[in-house]
């Protein structure tokens, strides 16, 4: 990423980063949410799709980190340009 030239966009790179990242930390969440919800159909319905959803689980929580990182990444370097500008 590269730093932004001007005031405008420092302040579109923030608030892209601020949705990156609330969206990257709601995700989890939402997992968590639906794994409370529907823990006894989860536990009766048998190895073979715990391990299914456990998976997608593990792949979405991975995407997210990621997402994570890079959202923060980009506040904090339009934040540090906009605060030299």
């Amino acid at each position: 990423m590269e730093p932004p030239k001007d005031k405008e966009q420092a302040l579109a790179g923030l608030l892209n980063g601020t949705m990156v990242t609330m969206l990257a930390s709601v995700l989890p969440a939402v997992m968590i949410w639906q794994i409370a919800r529907h823990w006894r159909e989860m536990l009766s319905a048998g190895l073979v799709d715990t391990a299914i959803d456990s998976a997608l689980g593990i792949g979405l929580l991975v995407a997210s980190i990621s997402a994570l990182r890079f959202g923060v990444r980009m506040l904090r370097l339009n934040w540090t340009a906009l605060r030299r500008l």
